[in-house]
């Protein structure tokens, strides 16, 4: 948890800021949203905070992101590509249990961009290694397990979403790396 010198004073036990209202003067905290991975390139030199927040703090964090058009899905994965069908399956399977479960709406969509390339209309997924945890933008990643489905005549095996293992793993920039010289 976080404190600040004022709520130190007031209070024993202190109380991180609320994520989901964080703003700069430049420029809107993004919030980044990524199911299963996370890569590298997302977290920057400098201290990090993963904390392990609650559905109803992510689902807040998600409406007022979309809300405000800061709300950016990524993925590892090319959800788009021909041989990547078991990975789009999964992911349409987790945003179902996302929607019924926690009534946490996320769109494929979120996960996509539009663009025009030579007058034709394109898109592309949003990539998860193109994003940073830099100044306030978040990066949220939500996690499940799997169980085993009855097995049926048509499919013998076969595996499912257990909605109480999905959790919802924030990370956030607490102080950037200073100047330091390579050498």
């Amino acid at each position: 948890m976080l404190a600040t010198k004022d709520n130190a004073k007031r209070s024993s036990v202190a109380k991180r800021p609320d994520p989901a209202k964080a703003k700069t003067d430049k420029e809107a905290a993004r919030l980044f949203v990524s199911f299963w991975n996370i890569c590298l390139e997302n977290l920057p030199e400098g201290t990090l905070v993963h904390h392990r927040i609650t559905a109803g703090e992510a689902k807040r964090c998600i409406d007022i992101a979309r809300r405000e058009n800061r709300l950016l899905g990524v993925t590892k994965d090319d959800l788009l590509a021909p041989y990547r069908k078991n990975e789009r399956t999964n992911h349409d399977a987790l945003r179902r249990v996302l929607a019924k479960d926690f009534g946490i709406v996320l769109h494929f969509r979120d996960f996509t961009s539009d663009y025009e390339d030579h007058g034709d209309s394109c898109f592309s997924v949003n990539p998860l290694n193109c994003v940073s945890v830099t100044g306030r933008h978040r990066l949220l990643v939500v996690t499940c397990c799997y169980t085993l489905n009855k097995r049926t005549t048509r499919k013998p095996f076969g595996f499912k979403i257990a909605p109480t293992s999905v959790e919802f793993h924030q990370f956030e920039l607490k102080t950037p790396a200073r100047g330091k010289k390579r050498g």
